[in-house]
């Protein structure tokens, strides 16, 4: 298994863009120099620390302040020991911001910002319950979370807007109402889902008597896992018709999806404002972060020194579903199956990996050596005993055996669902069992569960290993959603017709 340096671009080859959504929290600008150096050390705590509900003055004499953060490749995350995204860097201004205001009440015990990464449900909850004191993220204020937790959002802030996007494959549509029977992918628990259902809503209003009736927007959920930049990308990539993002977050990911189109002109929400959630009764904190804000990020104008600075290009996913690619899935699926069922992965996943190693061609071979669809180097598939591996079905049972084999022998104790066992072992599959066993231990050691990958094992080894494993198992897990999709479309499309499920046409073609 060919160790795919090629791989690093789809999560370090972002860093161009990762700074520009820090606009969301507390739009100003960046400053001409910035406050940190990468050489900086990140500081990060077990989400499952001690809770503590103090306000800013408690914090000051404790010199900490503890924030909680997604684990996002436009928000947060962490590079080999190196914190990327708006937050990571928004968050050690902040912190060199307030030790210099402070120091002389400092003295030489300097303040630390400490920032844990958790998953995105568990951020408003964490901060009430003492976990946290601050959650930021790209968090839209809504009468709904202000029950829960305080929100510092300087006046006269962004106004932010939920737009359609539009892709390669997307429908003409002229207006809002042009929407009606069209499909619109989202995740369900986002503020975009339900500007959609009261978009239905108000299409069931207004069909009357007099009037023609609209169809509903067709909303198809995908899996909360994606982040608006993968959403973005895939769209890019035409394996989505329609989406809805934030403005600037759109704005900023059209600058290097060259496929994107961000309509300005239909407009599902606006007026919405983004700020950093505090706990109830902090007034203090409150102030700190507005004056942050006022005094240094809206004052030096540091957000558009670091687009610049940071704004490289990057490699966009392809379309697994175009029409070759969907007839190698065609070709190879019931391998996938075969051997899926045999080694408990789940085959559809196992196709997505086949196209992430070689677009499912057997007649690849890698600078290295690297062998067919799952790209096996000859000594281990020797080893394997699976057959000729240049040869399609030994390629793909050589390939899951192997991950098997990885599995039982270095990963004992694990606790799997069917879906992390499978992400697991791509991982594994990249990176090395003996490095994934060792995140495993890092993750429990930190609260998080070492038996759930994403936003838990996966921030740690974004930490210690690097994106390169991380961004292998996101760009299968696209692919992978991308095949659902297509195969749920086809089985409706049978199903309307009397027919069985099949395979045989993708969604549109006859």
């Amino acid at each position: 298994m060919e160790r795919k340096k090629y791989f690093y671009w789809f999560g370090l080859g972002l860093a161009g863009v990762l700074i520009a959504v820090l606009i969301y929290l507390v739009t100003g600008k960046w400053d001409r120099k910035p406050l940190i150096t990468e050489q900086q050390q990140p500081r990060t705590l077990a989400l499952a620390s001690k809770e503590w509900t103090g306000d800013f003055d408690k914090m000051l004499e404790n010199r900490r302040v503890r924030v909680l953060v997604p684990h996002s490749r436009s928000l947060y995350f962490n590079d080999r020991g190196r914190e990327r995204g708006m937050i990571g860097e928004s968050m050690r201004d902040f912190e060199h911001y307030l030790n210099k205001k402070y120091s002389k009440k400092l003295g030489r015990r300097p303040l630390t910002v400490f920032i844990i990464p958790t998953t995105r449900d568990a951020l408003l909850t964490a901060v009430a319950g003492g976990q946290g004191d601050i959650a930021a993220g790209d968090i839209t204020v809504t009468e709904e979370r202000l029950k829960t937790v305080d929100f510092a959002a300087p006046e006269g802030g962004p106004q932010v807007k939920e737009l359609l996007i539009t892709g390669p494959r997307s429908p003409a549509v002229r207006s809002l109402e042009d929407l009606a029977g069209k499909t619109v992918h989202v995740r369900k628990s986002t503020s975009y889902y339900n500007s959609l259902l009261s978009l239905n809503e108000r299409f069931k209003k207004e069909g009357g008597f007099w009037s023609q009736k609209k169809a509903p927007v067709k909303i198809i959920l995908v899996p909360d896992a994606l982040e608006d930049e993968d959403m973005l990308e895939m769209l890019n990539a035409g394996l989505f018709e329609f989406i809805v993002v934030d403005d600037v977050m759109a704005k900023m990911w059209a600058r290097v999806l060259p496929k994107i189109k961000v309509r300005d002109d239909i407009v599902l929400r606006q007026g919405g404002k983004i700020g950093w959630a505090i706990r109830k009764g902090s007034p203090l904190l409150e102030a700190e972060i507005l004056d942050f804000y006022k005094n240094y990020l809206k004052k030096y104008g540091v957000i558009e020194t670091r687009l610049v600075q940071y704004h490289r290009s990057m490699k966009q996913i392809k379309d697994p579903t175009g029409t070759a690619e969907w007839k190698r899935f065609e070709q190879t699926i019931a391998l996938f199956e075969k051997y899926g069922q045999k080694y408990r992965f789940d085959p559809v996943m196992l196709a997505a990996q086949g196209y992430q190693e070689s677009t499912l061609d057997q007649t690849k071979r890698s600078p290295v050596g690297a062998v067919g669809i799952m790209q096996i180097m000859p000594a281990t598939g020797a080893s394997l005993r699976v057959g000729d591996i240049r040869v399609t079905e030994p390629n793909i049972h050589g390939g899951t055996k192997y991950m098997d084999t990885l599995l039982t022998t270095y990963l004992p104790d694990r606790n799997f669902t069917e879906q992390d066992r499978t992400l697991f072992a791509f991982a594994s599959y990249n990176a090395g069992p003996g490095n994934i066993s060792r995140m495993r231990k890092l993750a429990k050691a930190r609260g998080l569960d070492p038996d759930k990958w994403f936003n838990n094992v996966e921030v740690v080894t974004a930490e210690k290993i690097g994106l390169q494993t991380t961004s292998y198992v996101r760009n299968i897990y696209k692919y992978y959603i991308a095949y659902k999709l297509t195969l749920k479309a086809l089985a409706e499309k049978s199903e309307a017709r009397g027919q069985l499920p099949t395979v045989k046409n993708k969604p549109g073609e006859k």
